[in-house]
């Protein structure tokens, strides 16, 4: 089984990325699909088209599931993309986040297009993971749009602003390598097995689970990736 980084869900479709490349998850197991990176490290839909983040283009998105793709334009940053989330109201704001290996975080707002580094307050800039809460109530006061980022040895960052700054999450584990929002709250992944959190600041571990690289919430419930492939997790 191929190594699994990054998962991400379209309406009808599942997709996995990883070193070995682009799957689509269909009833016979991975279906690889043809994609740009040299190098490639990550995928994410925002409802309509696939991204994948790697090298050398940094973020490169393909408007009809595979078939062609462009790259986008990086801000002068040139560090592979490792991560990549979009907004959950990206149909009104077309935002999309991307953390890096040494660059920080990229905020797009045009869908992918283009990407500005959106650093403020982050103090590790290799991030590995990155998850967006769902959507406010639209009439919750203050209606914040929340984000997590995860970093390799300074943990677990949180920002209420859309993921335009950022502060430490101070009780958690300090290598997050996988990280997704769920109905009850939030679920990671270190070196270590999973972690559980019901507001994102402090979280417990959960015990005899397994770690994971890629963690993603979807109505079956969550798929974990990892150097195994792909599973259901139970919890």
């Amino acid at each position: 089984m191929p190594i699994i980084l990054s998962l991400a869900k379209t309406e009808k479709e599942i997709w996995a990325a990883g070193p070995e490349g682009l799957f689509r998850i269909n009833g016979h197991g991975l279906e690889a699909v043809p994609q740009p990176q040299q190098e490639l490290a990550c995928c994410a839909t925002d409802g309509a088209r696939i991204l994948v983040g790697g090298l050398p283009h940094g973020a490169a998105f393909s408007l009809d599931a595979g078939g062609n793709w462009q790259a986008a334009w990086m801000d002068n940053v040139d560090a592979s993309v490792l991560c990549l989330i979009a907004d959950p109201r990206i149909t009104e704001t077309g935002t999309l986040l991307a953390g890096t290996a040494g660059g920080g975080i990229l905020r797009s707002h045009n869908r992918g297009h283009s990407w500005d580094v959106c650093n403020f307050g982050l103090r590790d800039y290799t991030v590995l993971a990155l998850a967006w809460a769902p959507s406010a109530p639209e009439d919750a006061w203050p209606r914040w749009d929340v984000v997590f980022a995860g970093t390799e040895t300074m943990g677990l960052w949180r920002s209420t602003d859309g993921g335009r700054t950022f502060a430490p999450v101070t009780e958690g584990p300090q290598r997050v390598d996988a990280l997704t929002s769920t109905p009850d709250g939030w679920l990671l992944s270190d070196e270590t097995g999973l972690w559980r959190s019901i507001d994102g600041q402090t979280w417990t571990a959960v015990p005899d689970s397994k770690p994971a690289l890629v963690l993603l919430h979807t109505e079956q419930g969550v798929w974990a990736g990892g150097e195994n492939g792909v599973e259901l997790v139970t919890l």
